[in-house]
């Protein structure tokens, strides 16, 4: 169970990122989705795990334009990812799939509301994740690199999950090796990706 690992990522055995598939922030799309979870509980479950773990870096995907979504749900999704401070957040819009129970639910979405909405709702988690990588500045961190180019290498934090999350670039650090682990000092951020430097070098 998911509440018996956080201590363990606390405890610096496990590396402290979970991707949970929350799927929306309305009760009521939940409900109509069939499922169990209740976006109140999401909430403070969150929470208590951060309390736990601070540092837990969570991804999650989330569905825009579900049957029956109206503005006031869509808001409600809104609220929850702003309130949950996802750390990294994927999101689909809504499509029917052959044989699926959804597909005879009304109230089918636009596909140009759909479009709209993802559209809000990528905008708000870029800035949600430019925050969280904002706090990371100036901080040391461990990470692992993954390719070496002209510019210096590429690496990831533990946040990072390969080819889906984002990068830590170290500029100039051409001398490091593919599957190696350094630390670095977090010296910019981005939408999405940070910036570092080795530490011990100028």
């Amino acid at each position: 169970h998911v509440d018996d690992v956080i201590p363990l990522m606390a405890e610096g055995k496990i590396l402290p990122y979970l991707d949970v598939p929350f799927q929306h922030g309305s009760q009521r799309i939940l409900k109509a989705m069939k499922r169990p979870a209740s976006s109140e509980n999401a909430l403070a479950r969150i929470k208590a795990w951060r309390d736990i773990c601070p540092e837990l870096a969570i991804r999650s995907t989330f569905i825009v334009g579900f049957p029956g979504e109206t503005e006031d749900d869509f808001q409600e999704l809104l609220n929850f990812i702003d309130e949950a401070k996802i750390d990294r957040a994927g999101c689909f819009k809504y499509s029917p799939v052959d044989g699926a129970p959804a597909n005879a639910l009304p109230g089918a979405v636009p596909e140009e509301v759909k479009e709209e909405r993802w559209h809000r709702f990528m905008a708000q988690q870029t800035e949600i994740s430019t925050t969280c990588l904002e706090d990371k500045l100036g901080k040391r961190m461990t990470v692992l690199v993954d390719e070496i180019d002209s510019e210096g290498a590429i690496a990831r934090s533990y946040a990072d999950a390969p080819e889906i999350d984002g990068n830590v670039f170290i500029d100039g650090a051409t001398h490091l090796k593919p599957g190696q682990f350094v630390e670095v000092e977090i010296t910019e951020f981005g939408e999405h990706d940070l910036w570092g430097r080795v530490l011990g070098s100028p």
